[in-house]
């Protein structure tokens, strides 16, 4: 089995400038993939820049915390504020899964509008990654529809309907440290058989971003990473193959036994960094931009694991 790799950038559609971010990452071998938002002011300017860039995969970046929904306000009350605008990411929430259900199939909808169709699922700031209502109601859409849904490092063994697909391996780190190239080329060279998802935020900052978002100064060092020749120097060199979300359509998952564990990453210099872990166990976060202010600030004990896993 070889071995593939997706980069993945998340929040194509958040606003023009991100949006340029992407493609030019696209164009320069850095992210192979992308999640849109289609709740955003960006949306336009995103579908009319994938409709150029048929190699590009588009996924569905599902968006609880950013914005209004597309559906009634009043009819996902669970999901809002009194004003209509979607409740804040940062605090935990107990959201309904019928409401969430309701706000899935609008931004569905939404987005075969743009006679685009979905490569995968995933959601704003790993929402079903923590909360097993959106995991629960995500899965279920994606098996649906036969796409992919990003892996969670968060096990829900009792969610997972035997049809789902995902990646066999997921990498959450940022990239807007001074050894974040570095790290990534690492991450790449380390890349075990099967497919990887590597998520990222590469994208510029204008007043649309500004006035949604704290994520936005390492969008640009982001960028400055996956637009590095680099990057495809190295998949090359490593024969490893660059794919989007539609790699998995064949794929077959191989079980734990049939993959060869990975030999541990060394521990970088950098605080930046997430850690990996088997099963239940949550990952650390990030502790700059929006990975630390809006990901629900986690906490946990004992000293990371700096090892590539298996989830």
């Amino acid at each position: 089995m070889n071995r593939q790799v997706i980069i993945n950038a998340d929040d194509f559609g958040l606003s023009p400038a991100v949006n340029r971010g992407i493609t030019e990452a696209y164009r320069a071998g850095g992210i192979t993939s992308t999640s849109m938002m289609v709740n955003m002011p960006g949306l336009a300017d995103a579908v009319h820049a994938a409709r150029s860039l048929p190699g590009l995969g588009v996924g569905l970046h599902f968006n609880l915390t950013y914005g209004r929904p597309l559906s009634d306000p009043a009819a996902v009350p669970s999901l809002v504020r009194e004003n209509g605008v979607f409740l804040d990411g940062k605090i935990r929430r107990s959201r309904n899964a019928a409401d969430v259900a309701a706000e899935l199939d609008a931004q569905w909808n939404r987005f075969l509008e743009t006679s685009l169709f979905p490569t995968h699922l995933d959601s704003h700031q790993l929402l079903h990654q923590d909360d097993p209502v959106i995991y629960q109601v995500l899965a279920e859409l994606a098996c649906r529809h036969r796409i992919p849904l990003r892996r969670s490092q968060i096990e829900h063994p009792h969610l997972s309907p035997p049809a789902l697909k995902m990646t066999d391996w997921v990498l959450l780190d940022t990239y807007g440290d001074s050894e974040g190239l570095q790290r990534l080329l690492h991450y790449i060279r380390s890349a075990p058989i099967g497919i990887t998802e590597i998520m990222c935020h590469p994208g510029y900052v204008d007043d649309v971003l500004l006035g949604m978002s704290e994520w936005t100064e390492i969008r640009e060092r982001e960028l400055r990473v996956f637009t590095n020749p680099e990057i495809a120097w190295t998949m090359q060199a490593c024969s490893i193959e660059p794919v989007n979300f539609n790699a998995l359509k064949e794929h077959h998952v191989p079980t734990e036994g049939g993959i060869p564990p990975p030999g541990p990453l060394s521990k970088p210099a950098s605080p930046h960094t997430r850690s990996f872990k088997k099963g239940r166990a949550r990952s650390s976060i990030a502790r700059t931009g929006r990975h630390a202010n809006h990901k629900r600030r986690r906490r946990r004990s004992g000293s990371p694991s700096w090892k590539l896993t298996l989830l």
